[in-house]
């Protein structure tokens, strides 16, 4: 990790943009193809843009990787450098006078970086209004469309999110169901291979926000888990379990009848942080019995209509009224 991030510093120029031409030893101009983002129903984004992003989304999860580790000092190192790069993009791409980095993934990529705060309404504004233009659909290429419903979600913009995966037109996954895909595509019209990887990325989406199972990047390899799932649309119940080296993890949850059921599996040796959505009666049972009889569950606070537990291993099923 750390030699590639040294690779990519050579084509970083003094104003922190990774660009994709450069003159070699012998003079002759190199350019590095096929960097930018891909197959966007529209225009792509700058390539620069793409390259920059990714420059700061290395170093961010290198500084992650160094921190599990124990390496502080590099995981510093690399933290200064992602945070160097995210003020470069912001300086080169940001138009300050609409208040946007652009379609195609723009504002997408600054959201997962993190954008000025005296922006961040500005910012948020133009992407509601570019997923309006666009009927409720995604605009992005394969690298955008990786973070497009997770920074949806992350911003408060969880219906819009579900929206743009459920649509039965292109571009969108919902497209390829009517087409009787079971695999991901490389391209969302009929064309090309069937059988792709390119947007798998997106459908992350599904267990991180839509299940709610993601590890605490502060106790790495799921050894801390947390359950926070987040209903969307008609969606009235998901099941997702993952084989952790620790054992099975998973979480089924079901919404019915003004009740919101949750199951929780966490492994031996590993706990977890469960977020349990607050129904009009704001009572949560757990094997039927009220939560605050029960000494092996730690209530932590509420928070934004989830109140919030600390379980240590085991199953356990919280029906919330």
């Amino acid at each position: 990790m750390k030699e590639y991030i040294r690779y990519m510093q050579t084509w970083v120029d003094e104003d922190g943009i990774m660009f994709s031409k450069r003159t070699g030893n012998d003079g002759k101009v190199l350019k590095w193809f096929n960097l930018g983002d891909w197959v966007a129903p529209g225009n792509l984004p700058p390539d620069e843009m793409v390259h920059t992003f990714y420059l700061w989304r290395c170093a961010d999860l290198t500084a992650q990787t160094a921190k599990a580790l124990g390496k502080n000092e590099e995981s510093e190192k690399y933290l200064e450098l992602a945070e160097e790069t995210k003020k470069a993009f912001h300086k080169r791409f940001y138009d300050a006078e609409n208040g946007t980095y652009g379609k195609a993934g723009g504002n997408i990529f600054a959201l997962k970086m993190g954008v000025p705060a005296d922006q961040y309404q500005r910012v948020i504004a133009a992407l509601k209004a570019n997923i309006k233009e666009n009927n409720g659909h995604l605009d992005t290429g394969i690298f955008g469309t990786q973070f497009f419903f997770e920074v949806l979600t992350e911003n408060g913009m969880h219906d819009l999110a579900y929206e743009a995966m459920n649509k039965r037109e292109e571009p969108g996954y919902g497209r390829w169901l009517e087409l009787g895909s079971t695999t991901t595509r490389e391209q969302w019209s009929e064309e090309g291979s069937h059988n792709h990887p390119m947007f798998g990325g997106g459908l992350v989406w599904y267990y991180r926000k839509l299940a709610g199972m993601n590890a605490d990047p502060n106790h790495p390899g799921y050894r801390h888990i947390i359950f926070k799932p987040q209903p969307a649309g008609d969606v009235t119940y998901v099941k997702y379990f993952n084989e952790t080296s620790y054992g099975k993890a998973g979480i089924h949850w079901e919404k019915k009848d003004g009740q919101f059921t949750i199951q929780v599996e966490v492994p031996v040796g590993c706990t977890a942080t469960v977020y349990v959505p607050l129904m009009s009666v704001k009572q949560i049972n757990e094997n039927g019995k009220p939560v605050s009889e029960l000494k092996e569950i730690e209530f932590l606070k509420d928070e934004n209509g989830f109140r919030l537990f600390k379980v240590v291993s085991g199953t356990y099923e919280f029906l919330s009224l």
